[in-house]
């Protein structure tokens, strides 16, 4: 299936903005995953914004061990923060490192910025 990022993207935003949240975050997974930088973004603060517990944490990671970059990307912010788990940057850099190699822009540009 060929997806379009721009358009599952405004499909994401248009669901969400009907209350339809579930379909929402669908369309921004399916945009975030093809590359479009606003859909990440927009996901990582979704799933950012769903921790509040130890079993969040574990939904997050399992979701990252299964290939979601975003959701990668957010658990490296976890371990630069301390949010729900011990700080440990050199955690977070690696988890930066695999986000940036699967397609995370935000990754990408947080280890360009480090090295800089």
């Amino acid at each position: 299936m060929n997806i379009n990022p721009q358009e599952e993207f405004e499909a994401g935003a248009a669901a969400f903005r009907e209350g339809r949240a579930a379909d929402g975050a669908e369309h921004l997974r399916n945009a975030a995953f093809a590359g479009h930088a606003e859909a990440q973004n927009q996901l990582a603060r979704i799933y950012f914004a769903r921790l509040k517990t130890r079993n969040d944490l574990g939904d997050l990671e399992s979701a990252a061990q299964g290939g979601d970059h975003v959701a990668l990307f957010v658990l490296a912010m976890c371990f630069l923060e301390g949010r729900l788990i011990d700080k440990d940057e050199e955690k977070a850099i690696l988890a930066l490192r695999y986000a940036a190699q699967h397609g995370n822009l935000m990754a990408r540009a947080m280890l360009q910025q480090e090295s800089s």
